[in-house]
């Protein structure tokens, strides 16, 4: 079923046994495209996983599949999904960053930007947008989980509007045996 509600284009879509509502155009910002997550953007993708590795940042997080046929199989089952999120430069057609909103009246929201993309508020900007969309859904809270050491994340979440409600430890990286404590966010439409 596809709906149209102020000018944009929702589906609710059966997935994993639920019915929900995801935004299946291309948004634009000033500076940037954004559109549901498509299979073949696996390279693009694979490339975030592979230079996210790399990162500083990578112990916050959970690893992610860096062979070709595990990011293929990941970027397959995120887009089909309907809650991942490509965002790339307005024109272009490398994916620069992703976003995710995973639930139905309350959203799970993640991202990840390639390294040479971050500090120049592209994250910030896509996450408005899809903040502004997931209101006009009828989402009523969106949640973030992130470690607290991750200052680059926790600046963007609380930029964006977000307030602490709680914490929790998760251990990322099982090979480290450390556990990070996570801060969880939340944001009310």
């Amino acid at each position: 079923m596809i709906q149209r509600r102020n000018n944009l284009f929702r589906r609710c879509i059966l997935y994993q046994g639920k019915r929900m509502m995801i935004v299946t155009h291309q948004i634009l910002t000033s500076r940037l495209e954004i559109h549901p997550m498509q299979p073949e953007e696996w390279p693009d993708v694979r490339e975030m996983f592979l230079d996210f590795e790399t990162s500083p940042e990578a112990i916050y997080d959970y690893p992610l599949p860096t062979t070709e046929e595990k990011a293929k199989e990941q970027v397959k089952v995120w887009s089909d999904s309907g809650y991942f999120y490509s965002v790339c430069l307005k024109g272009g057609s490398e994916v620069i960053g992703y976003l995710c909103f995973c639930g139905e009246q309350l959203r799970e929201m993640g991202y990840s930007f390639k390294k040479k993309y971050q500090g120049q508020g592209y994250a910030q900007e896509a996450a408005q947008e899809m903040i502004a969309q997931m209101k006009q859904m009828g989402v009523k809270r969106i949640i973030a989980e992130l470690a607290l050491e991750n200052l680059p994340s926790r600046k963007l979440i609380e930029r964006l509007g977000f307030t602490q409600i709680g914490t929790k430890k998760h251990l990322f990286r099982k090979e480290t045996g450390v556990e990070q404590v996570c801060g969880i966010f939340e944001k009310k439409l």
